[in-house]
């Protein structure tokens, strides 16, 4: 491949429909499935993209329409939030993430990508370390001025036009899988977190964060006036759609109790080789 981008993340894509290997054409215009070669995916403007319009949900379609049509004011309307909610959304979200363990030749997936602002920020806390990120998002617009920032700051990152529950990407892929904002509103948690799981590498980590105000805030006056202005900090963070095949799951609160973030591992080599479902820990702050 000759694209420099895609020749990154070469030898772990995989065709979203049968999982055959997938290869660029002559031309760099496609991505070819070499088991099924009616299987074939346009790459348009350097972002591969692997779902048609039609192949949306409804519900999902809602909101990729909105991230669409905001995806150039997006950076700025998160500011409103910070008025809003009396927090630096950016400052507590880079404070948050200072857990993932991004190391040496890591890959790291960053599922909704949206402007990639998790991908900087991770970068920025991970200077010296040599790792290759990837970003993913069903909103075509929100991948173009990701692209666009990550070109002005000459950063090399792959980024990919996908579903969230159907990624083309093989088995055990990724060290690390990061998602900011949007699994609040996804058709099918269970499926998606199903999917995400099985890109992670055994022993992996999975950061997952999004709007949700704490059980203490949800008693206060606070709480009740967020929650009517935005049903969706009136949702529950999904662990019970967490996937068996994980272990350490921790759950905590951020941006004075208004949004959360879950983190967890999946099972090692060995663990998943048990026959007998193992106990999974849970610890949560509330």
């Amino acid at each position: 491949m000759k694209d420099t981008r895609l020749s990154k993340i070469q030898d772990i894509l995989r065709c979203p429909k049968c999982h055959g290997k997938l290869e660029t054409d002559s031309t760099e215009s496609s991505l070819t499935c070499q088991s099924d070669r009616s299987h074939s995916y346009p790459i348009i403007d350097g972002i591969p993209s692997f779902v048609k319009r039609e192949e949306v949900s409804p519900d999902d379609a809602y909101w990729v329409f909105d991230y669409d049509e905001t995806a150039e004011e997006y950076d700025e309307g998160v500011k409103l939030y910070d008025e809003w909610l009396g927090v630096d959304l950016m400052k507590e979200f880079k404070k948050a993430i200072e857990d993932v363990p991004v190391k040496h030749s890591s890959r790291v997936l960053d599922m909704s990508t949206g402007t990639g602002n998790i991908i900087f920020g991770l970068r920025e806390l991970h200077q010296e370390t040599d790792c290759i990120f990837v970003g993913v998002d069903l909103s075509i617009g929100m991948l173009r001025v990701a692209q666009r920032k990550f070109l002005e700051a000459q950063i090399t990152v792959p980024l990919l036009h996908t579903q969230v529950m159907q990624l083309p990407f093989d088995d055990n892929s990724f060290d690390v899988l990061t998602h900011s904002g949007g699994i609040n509103t996804f058709s099918d948690i269970p499926a998606t977190l199903k999917e995400w799981v099985r890109v992670l590498k055994p022993d992996g980590f999975l950061w997952i964060g999004d709007e949700g105000i704490s059980p203490a805030l949800r008693k206060t006056r606070r709480g009740a006036e967020i929650m009517n202005k935005n049903k969706l900090f009136g949702l529950q963070p999904p662990l019970r759609h967490l996937p068996p095949k994980l272990k350490n799951i921790n759950l905590r609160w951020l941006a004075r109790d208004t949004f959360y973030k879950i983190t967890c591992q999946k099972l090692s080599e060995e663990e998943l080789r048990e026959v007998q479902p193992l106990k999974v820990w849970f610890n949560a702050e509330m």
